[in-house]
C-alpha cells in the first residue's frame, strides 16, 4: 500500500491524500522538517512548538528599533532638563522660602554676640604699654649682655643658640648664657618707652630638661650655674636686691612704682657648676619679666 509522500498516511482512492491533501504522486516539499538538513526541533513545523519558536525569534528583528527608540528618549529627557534646569544660584533665587512678593528677601545679618569681657585694644595685642593696665613690657625691650656662649647642638642634633633675645621671648626652655662665672656682670634692658614699673623678675637658670638616646634625663637647670642673687637698678639710681630660690619657675618681685627707660640687672651671686653628665660651666638666665604701665 502506498503512503503519502508528504505526511506518510496510507493513500486511498483519489488524486489527493485524504489526510493532508497532498497530491498523490507529487514529491514532498523541499522545506519538509523530516528531510531538511537545517537543524530544527524534532516536531512538526506546523505544530505549537514551531509557532512558539517563531514567536521567540521574531522579536529579535525589532531589537535595533527598540534600542534606537530608547536612545532617542534619553536624549529628549536630557534636552528638557538642560532647557529647564539651572545651577544652585538660580534655584536659590526662585525658592519661595528666600523670596518675597517683590523680590529676594535680604539675607539676615547675624546679631553680635556678647563676649565675656571687653576686647583687647590693638596696643594690648601688640604688647605696647596701655595707660593704667600693667603688663610685661620686656617683650618690646632690647637686651645688652656682657658675653654670649657659642651655639651648640641638643641631644637630637638641632642647633641651639644662647643669644640675648632669648631673655625676652617668654619661653623658659630657651636661655641666654655666658661662659664661666658671671658674678658681678650686668645685663641692660632698654625699654620701648618710659614705663612705670611695679614688678620685676627672672628665671635664674637654664630651665630645660632633656632625655638622651639611652632614655636618661638631663637636668640643664642644675647642670649649669644658677643665679642666686641680683640687683635691679633703674634710671634714678634706685637699686632693689632680690634673692633667688632653687626653682625653674619665674621668680617675681613687687617693687614700689618707679618710672624708668632702662633697667640694669646685676648678677650679684652665681652658683658653681653642677655635677654629673649635665654639668656645664656656664651662667644662664632663661627669662626676664618687667611689669608696668606706660608713663
Amino acid at each position: 500500500m502506498e503512503s503519502c509522500a508528504s505526511c506518510g498516511h496510507a493513500l486511498g482512492v483519489g488524486r489527493f491524500c485524504t489526510n493532508c491533501g497532498h497530491p498523490v504522486g507529487t514529491p514532498a516539499p523541499d522545506d519538509d522538517w523530516r528531510t531538511d538538513t537545517v537543524e530544527r526541533p524534532a516536531v512538526d513545523p506546523g505544530g505549537p512548538a514551531r509557532s512558539a519558536h517563531r514567536q521567540q525569534r521574531e522579536p529579535r528583528r525589532w531589537l535595533p528599533w527598540i534600542t534606537g527608540f530608547a536612545a532617542l528618549a534619553v536624549v529628549a529627557v536630557l534636552g528638557v532638563l538642560l532647557l529647564t534646569g539651572g545651577d544652585d544660584a538660580d534655584q536659590q533665587a526662585t525658592d519661595p522660602a528666600t523670596t518675597g512678593a517683590t523680590g529676594p528677601k535680604p539675607t539676615p545679618t547675624p546679631s553680635p554676640t556678647a563676649s565675656d569681657g571687653p576686647s583687647p585694644s590693638p596696643s594690648e595685642t601688640a604688647g605696647i604699654p596701655v595707660p593704667g593696665k600693667p603688663q610685661d613690657v620686656a617683650r618690646l625691650a632690647t637686651a645688652t649682655v656682657p658675653a654670649t656662649a657659642p651655639p651648640n647642638e641638643d641631644v637630637s642634633g638641632n642647633l641651639v643658640r644662647y643669644e640675648a633675645r632669648n631673655l625676652l621671648d617668654g619661653v623658659p626652655e630657651t636661655c641666654w648664657r655666658m661662659p664661666g662665672d658671671g658674678t658681678g656682670d650686668e645685663l641692660t634692658f632698654e625699654l620701648d618707652s618710659p614705663t612705670r614699673l611695679t614688678e620685676v623678675g627672672l628665671v635664674n637658670g637654664y630651665a630645660k630638661t632633656a632625655t638622651d638616646g639611652s632614655g636618661r634625663p638631663l637636668d640643664w637647670y642644675h647642670g649649669n650655674r644658677r643665679v642666686l642673687g641680683v640687683e635691679w637698678v633703674f634710671d634714678d639710681g634706685t637699686t632693689i636686691p632680690q634673692t633667688l630660690d632653687d626653682t625653674r619657675a619665674l621668680q617675681s618681685l613687687e617693687i614700689d612704682p618707679v618710672t624708668t627707660s632702662t633697667v640694669l640687672l646685676r648678677l650679684v651671686s652665681v652658683s658653681a657648676p653642677g655635677t654629673g653628665r649635665a654639668a656645664r660651666n656656664y651662667t644662664p638666665v632663661s627669662d626676664v619679666a618687667l611689669v608696668g604701665t606706660a608713663a
